[in-house]
């Protein structure tokens, strides 16, 4: 455990100097991970995908947000960050569908 830490940290100090290997060694090491994450929750391969580049971005714009979460392994703060994404989306998702039944509904049942 200590040497994925060790390897982790090199990696992440890598990415906070916006090296594009570090970057490039992630998606190597986590995509199809988060992928199969992603897909599970959206059950969409192009939504899983999208999401997956979402990730990846957050982590090259923002490395420093995994040194202020509590996990103790960047693969546990990918996840719990690909599961989030997915559940914005599906909220976006839900919310838009909403929206477009209620407008629906009042265009069809609005008195005047």
């Amino acid at each position: 455990m200590k040497i994925r830490r060790d390897i982790e940290g090199n990696v992440l100090e890598q990415l906070l100097k916006k090296d594009p290997e570090a970057l490039k060694q992630m998606v190597h090491s986590y995509s199809t991970l988060l992928f199969q994450v992603a897909f599970r929750i959206t059950g969409d391969k192009r939504a899983a995908e999208q999401v997956l580049c979402e990730v990846f971005r957050e982590l090259w714009e923002n490395p420093f947000h995994y040194e202020k979460s509590k996990d103790s392994f960047l693969s546990s703060y990918l996840i719990k960050l690909c599961k989030l994404k997915c559940v914005n989306r599906e909220e976006l998702h839900i919310t838009k569908l909403l929206s477009k039944k209620s407008k629906n509904y009042i265009a069809n049942n609005a008195t005047i």
